[in-house]
């Protein structure tokens, strides 16, 4: 099992930056994967997977130009708070925090 480092994590999380992605909508594995993956999730989330050890610096060279490719448009924006994003079906039971369990 190959762990990322802290600052491949942290060089991964300035690209997405830069493409002013939400950070919490994107998804870094502490492990990191052979072939190297990035693809947005069926909730908009972005999954990536980098390439651990000498393999990190030849796969991070292109991360943003692959970034770019793929369709962000249902990926949260650093401006965007998820709150407003985040719905409850309206036939769901109203919330009653931790009151019931209190008592």
């Amino acid at each position: 099992m190959s762990v990322l480092t802290a600052e491949q994590v942290e060089k991964v999380y300035q690209v997405t930056d830069g493409l002013h992605l939400n950070r919490d909508w994107v998804v870094v594995p502490l492990v990191g994967s052979p072939n190297g993956l990035e693809t947005v999730l069926p909730d908009g989330k972005v999954l990536i997977r980098p390439v651990p050890g000498e393999g990190f610096s030849a796969w991070f060279a292109a991360l943003q130009s692959r970034l770019e490719q793929l369709d962000l448009d249902r990926a949260l924006r650093a401006s965007q708070i998820e709150r407003y994003y985040v719905r409850t079906p309206a036939t769901a039971a109203p919330g009653s925090g931790a009151r019931r369990y209190v008592r």
